[in-house]
């Protein structure tokens, strides 16, 4: 069931019947009608089913805007103006996707392994309207969220700005400028303060983070250079045609320092249960010597060169 589904089942709607797509409509293998990643199947959740009138009208939005091609990606996914036209789209309905996104690629197991690793800095790479970037920097690392709209940054220093934003209890909360803010306090911090994505009991919230927005292209190497400790990247580089996918990996592994961690996380819509698959950078990393966490044995993924990180969604 995807998010749709979900959202139509909330409202009263019936599910809406797929159809073929017409000759001239393509996407990225692989890649959901908007960036969210979809549901499990199954029920909604009491929450969702007896959303409040007001919620009913929001996810009444979000579906026409969704029904509309309002909220798909890009097809040139270099265009700048095109994706400030995409998260504002996002915005005006709510952002739905980016909330189940975030749900959906929370893993309480990578900051335990970042740190183990010694890992302090880290490169968000398409991060958009995530909370990912700033759930890291909460939990001490030195993030650099980068986007190529314009809109991200914006945003989401204007919601970190405001004064009732919970990052201002934070002991030792610093706003160094528009684009940049530090927590630090090497206390520990509340983790009721913090965005959920990546919370883990085994790794507390911490002071000694600093978050920092950047606009700009990956493709562009004199863009957020680098060297960082840990560059993620989520359902973002497939969104690049076929042939240009391997230049985008070259440009994010060239940003990562001798001793780093890659992060890719596909999304595979068509996958189930019992299916083999294989992540579309696999091999290719592989090649150039990164050791996958999933073929690692005993400590190799805390003490190997370079590590990748290799994570799947579907729906």
């Amino acid at each position: 069931m995807t998010l749709g589904d979900l959202l139509r089942r909330a409202v009263g709607l019936p599910s809406k019947v797929r159809t073929a797509r017409t000759e001239g409509e393509q996407r990225p293998r692989g890649v959901p009608t908007s960036k969210g990643i979809d549901v499990n199947s199954g029920p909604p959740d009491a929450g969702v089913a007896q959303l409040s009138v007001a919620r009913r009208e929001q996810a009444a939005a979000w579906l026409a805007a969704l029904e509309a091609g309002r909220l798909n990606p890009p097809r040139d996914v270099r265009d700048p103006r095109a994706w400030d036209i995409y998260w504002s789209n996002q915005i005006e309905v709510g952002a739905m996707d980016q909330g189940f996104a975030d749900m959906m690629s929370s893993d309480a197991a990578l900051p335990g392994l970042l740190t183990r690793r010694g890992s302090q800095t880290i490169l968000c790479a398409g991060n958009g309207l995530s909370s990912e970037a700033l759930s890291l920097a909460l939990l001490g690392f030195q993030v650099t969220a980068l986007d190529i709209s314009a809109v991200p940054a914006e945003v989401l220093g204007r919601m970190l700005r405001s004064p009732e934003h919970p990052v201002h209890r934070v002991p030792g909360f610093v706003i160094v400028d528009d684009n940049a803010m530090t927590f630090a306090c090497s206390d520990p911090i509340d983790s009721e303060l913090c965005p959920p994505m990546h919370r883990s009991a085994d790794h507390a919230p911490k002071g000694g983070g600093a978050l920092s927005f950047v606009t700009g292209d990956l493709m562009d190497p004199g863009v957020c250079p680098g060297l960082f400790d840990v560059v993620i990247e989520r359902r973002t580089v497939q969104l690049f045609p076929e042939d240009a996918q391997l230049s985008a990996f070259e440009r994010l592994v060239g940003r990562l320092a001798e001793r780093g961690v890659f992060v890719s996380h596909e999304h595979q819509g068509g996958w189930r249960p019992g299916q083999a698959r294989t992540h579309h950078a696999e091999g290719w990393l592989r090649s150039r010597g990164f050791v996958l966490r999933s073929e690692a044995e005993g400590d190799q993924c805390d003490s190997a060169l370079r590590l990748a990180y290799l994570m799947f969604s579907t729906g």
